[in-house]
């Protein structure tokens, strides 16, 4: 299995460091209030786990900016299907976030955001199915970049957590801790 870890983060680089080149070209960021869409593509690993290429989700999201400093987010998260032989998982769900952020440059700010992850999965351990549903915080990290006056790029780190916890079912399934870290790119459209 390859890993998308060096992979992504030189394609991220490579991206992030051509927009700061271009950084005279651009006029100011919308410093006002002004909403955005987008997506997010990239890959997560559970704990102790690794970041694999089999391993990723998509999340479309939907922002409103209050000014350059405070924002909220709402998302939609598929983190599609994982798992071996024995036991398999598919999860989603929905998360609201409260965004800081921090303008370094005319074109390139960096964030922090905090929420809640409202979300349901279907797991499948030994044959026996079971569905569950849950709501955990969650905290992220992030940098974006504005390409063009509608065009911003971000590239963001996030932690959610999913547990389970069923005596139903076969052990050592019965309690499953999901710390999720994921790592996503992704493109809005402003507004």
């Amino acid at each position: 299995m390859r890993s998308i870890n060096s992979t992504g983060l030189a394609l991220a680089a490579v991206m992030f460091g051509t927009a700061t080149g271009a950084s005279t070209v651009f006029a100011n960021p919308t410093a006002g209030p002004h909403a955005y869409i987008g997506a997010n593509y990239g890959g997560y690993k559970d704990r102790g786990g690794d970041f694999d290429e089999d391993d990723d989700f998509k999340e479309a999201i939907l922002g409103a900016q209050l000014n350059q400093f405070l924002g909220f987010e709402a998302s939609y998260i598929d983190f599609g299907s994982f798992g071996g032989d024995v036991g398999k998982a598919e999860v989603d769900g929905y998360g609201l976030a409260v965004i800081g952020r921090l303008p370094l440059t005319e074109q390139l700010g960096i964030y922090a955001k905090a929420g809640q992850l409202f979300w349901d999965a279907d797991v499948n351990v030994a044959g026996l199915k079971r569905s569950y549903d849950g709501d955990e915080p969650f905290v992220g990290v992030g940098a974006d970049i504005k390409v063009s006056e509608h065009f911003v790029v971000a590239l963001e780190y996030d932690r959610y957590q999913v547990d389970l916890d069923d005596s139903n079912l076969p052990a050592p399934a019965t309690k499953w801790e999901g710390d999720m870290d994921t790592v996503k790119l992704g493109a809005r459209f402003v507004f």
